[in-house]
């Protein structure tokens, strides 16, 4: 399997989409009914109200549209890998182990306010990297700020993410700070126009715009949950081991990318602390950068033991938890 996904091939597209249905498969025999939280933003809100209407008799429309999203979002962050070249040759392993990494935990297989803000930041992430000897950045700067504020319409606390704007204008640019004020403005102006609309319909109430966010720490009653962290971080220590191993052969953009990418698993990690449950679905942001470790601990091994015994051991699991 892992030599399959590691040519870069349009079959494995196909063949891919197949792999993703079949370890996803009880979630769309068994269809989960999202429920808004506190945290959930206004337009996720009435994304459900709308979808309630449609699946009262056709419930499977939740898990049907969770795995669009989360097929083209591995398949946008492979494209992204392979055209940044973070590694070597282009494969498809990162998008094998997005899928694969969703899989592990239950939560990240519903349709939340945070995966569609996935979508977001795999739309984002390729234009922060190319900020890198961009010759004129301000409108990528603003379409990214405009990304980031529309997303929060969906998950409030992904303003954050703010945070990994900041550090990639510190990592690629220069400082100058007609570029902040302009990457502010893009973040302001979807704020902006809702605040205009919601005034002119006499809707105005910062309340709903803004819910209120408390702290709250992940719940580790999940079943067996020490077994799925396990396959998780030991995947991602490898293939931070190996990013590391290789960065003298990378170019300067390359290994800056994987620096920013090390910093956005660190503040996805933080971001889910504020929400109003302790529930792992907001953890999903943690997806994108484990997903391209983990691509590094299958593509980097010279041996194909190593990440073969991997790969099968997790499917081992994800098949055993749905049973057990």
């Amino acid at each position: 399997m892992i030599s399959i996904y590691r040519e870069n091939s349009t079959t494995n597209v196909f063949l891919l989409m197949i792999y993703g249905l079949l370890i996803k498969l009880p979630y769309l025999l068994h269809p989960h009914l999202p429920v808004a939280e506190v945290t959930d933003g206004f337009l996720y809100h009435e994304l459900l109200s709308f979808l309630n209407k449609s699946a009262a008799g056709f419930p499977v429309i939740y898990p049907v549209i969770t795995y669009i999203l989360l097929f083209t979002q591995s398949l946008t962050l492979n494209r992204l890998i392979n055209e940044q070249r973070l590694m070597y040759t282009p494969n498809y392993l990162v998008a094998m182990a997005y899928l694969l990494v969703t899989s592990l935990i239950p939560n990240w297989n519903y349709l939340s306010s945070v995966l569609i803000a996935n979508s977001v930041m795999v739309w984002a992430w390729p234009r922060m990297v190319s900020l890198y000897k961009n010759p004129n950045p301000k409108t990528l700067l603003f379409n990214i700020g405009m990304g980031f504020g529309i997303a929060s319409f969906f998950y409030v606390p992904s303003l954050l993410l703010l945070v990994l704007l900041v550090i990639a204008l510190l990592v690629f640019r220069p400082f100058k700070i007609t570029e902040w004020i302009v990457a502010l403005l893009g973040i302001l102006t979807p704020y902006y126009f809702l605040f205009v609309y919601l005034f002119l319909t006499d809707k105005l109430n910062f309340a709903t715009i803004l819910p209120e966010v408390s702290f709250n720490y992940p719940d580790f009653k999940l079943k067996w949950f020490w077994a799925r962290t396990s396959l998780l971080v030991f995947p991602l220590l490898v293939g931070m081991y190996f990013v590391q191993a290789n960065t003298n052969r990378m170019l300067i953009q390359v290994r800056k990318s994987w620096a920013l990418m090390r910093f956005y698993f660190l503040i996805s990690l933080f971001i889910p602390l504020f929400n109003s449950t302790s529930a792992f679905d907001y953890w999903i942001l943690s997806a994108i950068p484990l997903a391209c470790f983990h691509g590094a601990a299958y593509f980097y091994p010279r041996q194909s033991i190593f990440p073969g015994f991997l790969h099968w051991l997790t499917i081992l699991f994800i098949i055993l938890s749905f049973f057990l």
